[in-house]
């Protein structure tokens, strides 16, 4: 009787500590960025991505963690701010979302981004010039 019981916790803690990997554990995808939307007041952050090289979508959302362990995250609006700069200007180019969670439809569940992973050249800020040129890098501590 006491080996089932023994048995029987073990069981239990072994689904629960797989439950929690699978929800907080940290994850990569390699994917495309095609849209970013949200207010990150009313609005959610998301960020919009298709497997790299597929059709196959897969949502993000952006938001801060605040205090809560194991990520304490605190900065979703920049993240946000890089991930619609890559999507203007490397839409075509693959990028690593790092983050946690699954993508659960039914239960309205997304992965949360935590960081991106992207060339240096799609994270630069451009200048636009007015007649419609080529944009030009700005150099660090330029104006």
């Amino acid at each position: 009787m006491k080996n089932k019981i023994v048995l029987t916790l073990t069981f239990i803690l072994i689904v629960v500590l797989l439950v929690i990997w699978f929800l907080w554990g940290p994850n990569s995808w390699e994917v495309q960025i095609s849209g970013t939307t949200g207010d990150g007041q009313a609005i959610q952050y998301r960020i919009e991505t298709v497997y790299a090289g597929t059709s196959k979508t897969l949502i993000f959302r952006n938001e801060d963690t605040g205090f809560l362990p194991p990520y304490f995250k605190f900065d979703s609006a920049d993240l946000q701010a890089l991930a619609s700069r890559i999507k203007e200007q490397c839409p075509e180019v693959p990028v690593v979302i790092n983050g946690y969670s699954l993508r659960i439809p039914f239960l309205d569940m997304f992965p949360n981004a935590t960081s991106i992973d992207a060339p240096e050249r799609c994270t630069q800020a451009t200048t636009r010039s007015p007649s419609g040129a080529a944009p030009e890098m700005l150099e660090p501590g330029s104006d």
